[in-house]
């Protein structure tokens, strides 16, 4: 038996406390879905959603807020060989679209981020091994800049927006360091095969990235720009979260689903809990905010949400959902439930 088996303490009896979320948030949790090509708006004061908005065939994986809750911004990354090239920009309150912004050929927009201002936004261009800074007032590219690896995925951003982390999952693997304010080559530092999901730890000292296909946690130290450390991983980990009080949230898509939780201090397993009783696997992301970290289950279509303060414990906020996939959080509600 693995350690990560001897961890998974919590009974699946226990899975699931009901069905439906007691809220214990406020705001606007807003969802990718994969399947249809759609954005869910979900009122977390009571728990459900509320509106949803298609964006076209091409289906988004990934979603950003802007700081002030306004705005969403989704990519078109498309299906198979149907890949998209805009980035599709929303008002939340208003649940509409806004505009898009053409990023060209050869681009298949992945992972957005908003940058501090609110106004400026980057992304992911998938196709192209560049990453696009691009203006949301004026719907327009500001420029690019060459990522430096191959299938450039995720992007995360130093919290004050003058670098920007990617992760490349084709080749071997590797972390690009992109200085935004900057005439400088990006740093490319190798990480592991199939690097994918990352997060920057909330003092910006650390960069923590899951490197899917190797099943390792690699841990860059973003001063001295290198790994400082590899932990091992569950299988199929894709996504890293760090939540406010230091705990990091990986959940993994491997047979039956775990998310496993790491002290970030001492880089230890603390837990490894499932989030389904049953199922042949797929993606989860995750999303931490306040207590709490919400799962996407494409697996079992399941939208969970996991709380931080009593580790183990999930309920469900949406069952038979539409593949969802990536999510974001925002401070807003939804202008009819206001």
């Amino acid at each position: 038996m693995t350690s990560f088996s001897r961890l998974l303490v919590f009974s699946i009896a226990l899975l699931y406390t009901g069905a439906e979320v007691h809220a214990q948030s406020t705001g606007t949790l807003v969802v990718a879905n994969r399947r249809g090509g759609s954005v869910s708006f979900f009122d977390l004061e009571i728990g459900v959603e509320v509106a949803r908005l298609p964006v076209g065939p091409r289906i988004p994986h990934e979603v950003a807020v802007s700081p002030d809750g306004q705005r969403v911004l989704v990519g078109e990354y498309g299906a198979g060989n149907d890949h998209g090239r805009h980035l599709i920009v929303m008002d939340l309150p208003n649940v509409r679209e806004v505009g898009r912004i053409d990023l060209g050929d050869r681009s298949r927009p992945h992972s957005p981020a908003f940058l501090p201002d609110g106004r400026h936004a980057v992304a992911t261009l998938e196709e192209s091994d560049r990453l696009a800074l691009v203006d949301l007032t004026t719907l327009e590219i500001v420029r690019t800049y060459p990522t430096g690896g191959r299938e450039g995925h995720m992007v995360r951003l130093s919290s004050d927006g003058s670098r920007a982390y990617v992760t490349n999952r084709g080749a071997e693997g590797t972390l690009s360091v992109i200085f935004l304010d900057e005439e400088r080559e990006p740093v490319v530092i190798h990480t592991g095969e199939g690097a994918e999901g990352l997060a920057v730890s909330p003092d910006d000292a650390e960069v923590w990235v899951a490197n899917r296909l190797a099943s390792t946690i690699s841990i860059i130290d973003t001063d001295a720009l290198e790994v400082v450390a590899t932990i091992a991983a569950p299988p199929d980990s894709r996504r890293v979260e760090i939540s406010a009080t230091e705990r990091v949230l990986v959940p993994n898509g491997a047979r039956g689903g775990s998310i496993a939780q790491y002290d970030r201090a001492t880089r230890e397993l603390l837990l490894n809990a499932p989030i389904r009783s049953e199922g042949e696997g797929g993606s989860a992301g995750i999303l931490s905010h306040g207590s709490s970290a919400f799962i996407s289950d494409r697996s079992d279509n399941a939208i969970l949400v996991y709380d931080l303060d009593e580790p183990g414990i999930l309920r469900i906020l949406a069952t038979d959902h539409d593949a969802p996939d990536g999510m974001a959080w925002s401070p807003l509600r939804v202008e009819s439930f206001r």
